[in-house]
Protein backbone atom coordinates (compact mmCIF):
# COMPACT_ATOMS: atom_id res chain seq x y z
CA UNK A 1 0.00 0.00 0.00
CA UNK A 2 1.12 3.55 -0.70
CA UNK A 3 3.11 5.06 2.16
CA UNK A 4 1.75 7.98 4.15
CA UNK A 5 2.42 11.50 2.83
CA UNK A 6 2.33 10.38 -0.80
CA UNK A 7 -0.28 10.87 -3.49
CA UNK A 8 -2.47 7.83 -2.94
CA UNK A 9 -5.42 8.77 -5.10
CA UNK A 10 -6.39 10.61 -8.26
CA UNK A 11 -10.02 11.73 -8.17
CA UNK A 12 -12.05 12.44 -11.32
CA UNK A 13 -15.45 14.12 -11.62
CA UNK A 14 -17.49 12.40 -14.32
CA UNK A 15 -20.94 13.02 -15.79
CA UNK A 16 -21.73 9.35 -16.49
CA UNK A 17 -20.29 6.87 -14.02
CA UNK A 18 -21.05 3.75 -16.07
CA UNK A 19 -19.44 5.23 -19.17
CA UNK A 20 -16.39 6.35 -17.18
CA UNK A 21 -15.92 2.93 -15.56
CA UNK A 22 -16.23 1.26 -18.97
CA UNK A 23 -13.45 3.48 -20.37
CA UNK A 24 -11.13 3.02 -17.40
CA UNK A 25 -11.63 -0.77 -17.50
CA UNK A 26 -11.56 -1.39 -21.25
CA UNK A 27 -9.06 1.21 -22.42
CA UNK A 28 -6.84 1.81 -19.41
CA UNK A 29 -7.08 -1.68 -17.87
CA UNK A 30 -7.87 -0.26 -14.43
CA UNK A 31 -10.06 -2.19 -12.05
CA UNK A 32 -12.00 -3.75 -10.69
CA UNK A 33 -14.07 -0.83 -9.40
CA UNK A 34 -15.96 -0.87 -6.11
CA UNK A 35 -19.21 1.09 -6.30
CA UNK A 36 -20.38 3.26 -3.40
CA UNK A 37 -23.88 4.38 -4.38
CA UNK A 38 -25.16 7.45 -2.55
CA UNK A 39 -21.93 7.49 -0.56
CA UNK A 40 -22.76 8.38 3.06
CA UNK A 41 -20.86 11.63 3.58
CA UNK A 42 -21.76 12.91 7.04
CA UNK A 43 -21.31 16.35 8.61
CA UNK A 44 -20.76 18.03 5.24
CA UNK A 45 -19.50 21.60 5.15
CA UNK A 46 -19.03 23.24 1.74
CA UNK A 47 -17.19 26.56 1.84
CA UNK A 48 -18.36 27.22 5.41
CA UNK A 49 -22.02 26.23 4.90
CA UNK A 50 -23.85 23.00 5.72
CA UNK A 51 -24.26 20.86 2.63
CA UNK A 52 -25.95 17.65 1.55
CA UNK A 53 -24.27 16.55 -1.66
CA UNK A 54 -25.26 13.11 -2.95
CA UNK A 55 -22.55 11.29 -4.91
CA UNK A 56 -21.88 7.88 -6.34
CA UNK A 57 -18.22 6.91 -6.15
CA UNK A 58 -16.29 4.12 -7.84
CA UNK A 59 -12.85 3.13 -6.56
CA UNK A 60 -10.28 1.09 -8.50
CA UNK A 61 -6.52 0.89 -8.62
CA UNK A 62 -3.89 1.42 -11.26
CA UNK A 63 -0.85 -0.16 -9.66
CA UNK A 64 -0.48 1.42 -6.22
CA UNK A 65 -2.53 4.53 -7.07
CA UNK A 66 -6.24 4.56 -6.37
CA UNK A 67 -8.54 6.00 -9.03
CA UNK A 68 -11.75 7.59 -7.74
CA UNK A 69 -14.61 8.35 -10.13
CA UNK A 70 -17.25 10.72 -8.70
CA UNK A 71 -20.68 11.48 -10.10
CA UNK A 72 -22.94 13.95 -8.28
CA UNK A 73 -26.63 12.98 -8.20
CA UNK A 74 -28.18 16.25 -7.02
CA UNK A 75 -27.80 20.01 -7.57
CA UNK A 76 -26.49 20.76 -4.08
CA UNK A 77 -23.58 23.24 -4.12
CA UNK A 78 -20.34 21.27 -3.79
CA UNK A 79 -16.74 21.02 -4.92
CA UNK A 80 -17.94 18.54 -7.54
CA UNK A 81 -20.71 20.78 -8.92
CA UNK A 82 -18.26 23.69 -8.85
CA UNK A 83 -15.95 21.73 -11.15
CA UNK A 84 -18.74 20.64 -13.50
CA UNK A 85 -20.16 24.18 -13.70
CA UNK A 86 -16.67 25.50 -14.58
CA UNK A 87 -16.28 22.86 -17.32
CA UNK A 88 -13.65 20.92 -15.39
CA UNK A 89 -14.87 17.36 -15.96
CA UNK A 90 -11.90 15.09 -15.36
CA UNK A 91 -9.09 15.38 -12.82
CA UNK A 92 -10.58 16.96 -9.72
CA UNK A 93 -8.15 16.27 -6.87
CA UNK A 94 -5.44 14.11 -5.54
CA UNK A 95 -5.73 12.46 -2.16
CA UNK A 96 -3.08 12.17 0.50
CA UNK A 97 -3.06 10.54 3.93
CA UNK A 98 -0.63 12.53 6.07
CA UNK A 99 1.05 11.07 9.12
CA UNK A 100 -0.47 13.89 11.19
CA UNK A 101 -3.82 14.99 9.75
CA UNK A 102 -4.27 18.05 11.98
CA UNK A 103 -0.71 19.28 11.34
CA UNK A 104 -1.16 18.86 7.57
CA UNK A 105 -4.43 20.82 7.70
CA UNK A 106 -2.65 23.59 9.62
CA UNK A 107 0.12 23.66 6.99
CA UNK A 108 -2.41 24.06 4.16
CA UNK A 109 -4.09 26.88 6.10
CA UNK A 110 -0.70 28.57 6.60
CA UNK A 111 -0.10 28.36 2.85
CA UNK A 112 -3.33 30.31 2.36
CA UNK A 113 -5.44 27.46 0.97
CA UNK A 114 -9.13 27.71 1.83
CA UNK A 115 -11.07 24.70 3.06
CA UNK A 116 -13.48 23.99 0.22
CA UNK A 117 -15.23 20.91 1.63
CA UNK A 118 -15.05 18.72 4.68
CA UNK A 119 -17.03 15.75 5.85
CA UNK A 120 -16.94 12.54 7.77
CA UNK A 121 -17.00 9.12 6.13
CA UNK A 122 -17.39 6.04 8.28
CA UNK A 123 -16.25 7.98 11.34
CA UNK A 124 -13.13 9.34 9.63
CA UNK A 125 -12.55 12.92 8.52
CA UNK A 126 -11.53 14.23 5.14
CA UNK A 127 -10.87 17.77 3.95
CA UNK A 128 -10.59 19.24 0.47
CA UNK A 129 -8.38 22.32 0.17
CA UNK A 130 -8.80 24.75 -2.71
CA UNK A 131 -5.42 24.47 -4.42
CA UNK A 132 -6.81 25.34 -7.87
CA UNK A 133 -4.59 28.42 -8.29
CA UNK A 134 -1.50 26.50 -7.23
CA UNK A 135 -1.78 23.09 -8.91
CA UNK A 136 -4.95 23.28 -11.00
CA UNK A 137 -7.13 21.04 -8.82
CA UNK A 138 -8.14 20.39 -5.21
CA UNK A 139 -6.05 18.57 -2.63
CA UNK A 140 -7.86 16.08 -0.40
CA UNK A 141 -6.44 15.06 2.97
CA UNK A 142 -7.66 11.93 4.73
CA UNK A 143 -7.42 11.23 8.39
CA UNK A 144 -5.07 8.29 8.99
CA UNK A 145 -7.69 5.79 10.04
CA UNK A 146 -8.38 2.09 9.97
CA UNK A 147 -11.54 2.71 7.91
CA UNK A 148 -9.72 4.51 5.08
CA UNK A 149 -6.77 2.12 5.17
CA UNK A 150 -9.01 -0.95 5.09
CA UNK A 151 -10.90 0.26 2.00
CA UNK A 152 -7.66 1.23 0.25
CA UNK A 153 -6.20 -2.22 0.98
CA UNK A 154 -9.30 -4.05 -0.34
CA UNK A 155 -9.34 -2.02 -3.56
CA UNK A 156 -5.60 -2.36 -4.10
CA UNK A 157 -5.57 -6.11 -3.38
CA UNK A 158 -8.44 -6.70 -5.83
CA UNK A 159 -6.42 -4.99 -8.59
CA UNK A 160 -3.42 -7.28 -8.15
CA UNK A 161 -3.48 -9.99 -10.81
CA UNK A 162 -7.00 -8.87 -11.83
CA UNK A 163 -8.12 -10.81 -14.91
CA UNK A 164 -10.63 -8.25 -16.18
CA UNK A 165 -13.70 -10.09 -14.92
CA UNK A 166 -16.17 -8.90 -12.30
CA UNK A 167 -15.49 -5.28 -13.31
CA UNK A 168 -17.87 -3.53 -10.91
CA UNK A 169 -18.30 -4.79 -7.39
CA UNK A 170 -20.41 -3.62 -4.46
CA UNK A 171 -18.76 -1.42 -1.87
CA UNK A 172 -16.97 -3.43 0.80
CA UNK A 173 -18.63 -3.28 4.10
Amino acid sequence: MQPLNTVRQLGYVVSDLDKAIKYWVEVLNVGPFFLFEHCPLDDQIYRGQASNVDVDIALGNSGDVQIELICQNNDEPSVYKEAVDAGRIGLHHFGLMPTDYELAKAQYHELGHEVAFECNLGGSELTYFDTLDTIGHYTELWQNSEAFNDIARIVEDAAKDWDGSDRVRPAPG
